[in-house]
């Protein structure tokens, strides 16, 4: 799968705790492309250095850092030294933070050097891993995401006033964002695009890109490859998955969803049990 031996990808619903998946990984050569998570972000660097792009921003991840992404945000991933990085993650859905902390963390800060959480959250992470049952899994978890969310969460955005125009822009970019969401599975021109907008096209793309640091179709791409991923944790095949997430064909899901989670969509359902019951027997 990977062209360096020493490099792996595993993810893994967890069953004790909906809304919560594990990921664990080493990679040398692999680089991300640009690529979204519907939920909550939140790891550690084992070993090595992770450089990533979070935000318009480079970010550099050595052994000790706590990697804190919010919803929806794309990044990139790709190693820094030449031994690659070694780094577990857990995917937490909004609604199962919001439901643990009884409202909407946010994350200032991408990555944050401390070693001794980085060392707490490797721990508590193979414990939860293997827990046996719902009481081991969520004491973990919650006595770990606590950790996490009163050290560096944040409840609010810092506000600033913002002018008309700046609103009207927002306004603007949220229904491009909404039409993306609810056109996936179609064509979408970038006439359709930037007049959501309300600007030329070529405006449209600098505005975008000026807004949410990729451009409109690396953000569509990427938001495809999510609603496909959401698809195959429900046991949709990835035939089907790629049809209801606008790419072309299974070959086309492949490239992008190993582009972005560093799998293929086979290799993700194998992992987290969601394999079609056809595809099994086959």
């Amino acid at each position: 799968m990977f062209r360096h031996p020493s490099e792996f990808v595993t993810f893994k619903a967890s069953p004790h705790l909906p809304g919560v998946e594990m990921y664990s990984a080493r990679l040398v050569d692999h680089a991300f492309a640009p690529h979204v998570h519907d939920g909550y972000s939140l790891g550690a660097i084992e070993t090595g250095v992770e450089r990533f792009r979070y935000q318009g921003t480079d970010h550099l991840a050595p052994a000790g850092t706590l990697v804190l992404l919010n919803p929806d945000e794309m990044h990139t991933g790709q190693a820094e030294v030449a031994a690659g990085w070694t780094y577990q993650m857990l995917y937490i859905e909004p609604e199962t933070l919001r439901a643990m902390t009884g409202g909407d963390a946010f994350f200032p800060d991408a990555a944050t050097h401390d070693p001794q959480l980085a060392a707490a959250f490797r721990k508590t992470f193979g414990r939860m891993w293997n827990a046996a049952d719902d009481l081991a899994f969520v004491s973990e978890f919650t006595h770990l995401v606590d950790a996490i969310v009163a050290r560096y969460g944040r409840n609010t955005r810092a506000v600033r006033p913002v002018s008309v125009r700046e609103t009207r822009r927002a306004a603007g970019m949220r229904r491009v964002l909404d039409c993306i969401e609810a056109h996936l599975d179609e064509t979408l021109s970038i006439d359709t695009l930037a007049a959501e907008a309300g600007l030329s096209m070529f405006h449209f793309v600098r505005a975008f890109s000026a807004s949410f640091h990729v451009t409109p179709h690396q953000y569509l791409q990427a938001r495809r490859a999510a609603r496909a991923k959401s698809l195959l944790a429900q046991r949709i095949s990835p035939s089907e998955a790629a049809a209801a997430a606008g790419l072309t064909d299974q070959s086309h899901l492949n490239r992008w969803f190993k582009r972005a989670y560093g799998v293929t969509p086979a290799q993700y359902q194998q992992q987290i049990g969601t394999r079609p019951e056809t595809a099994k027997r086959g």
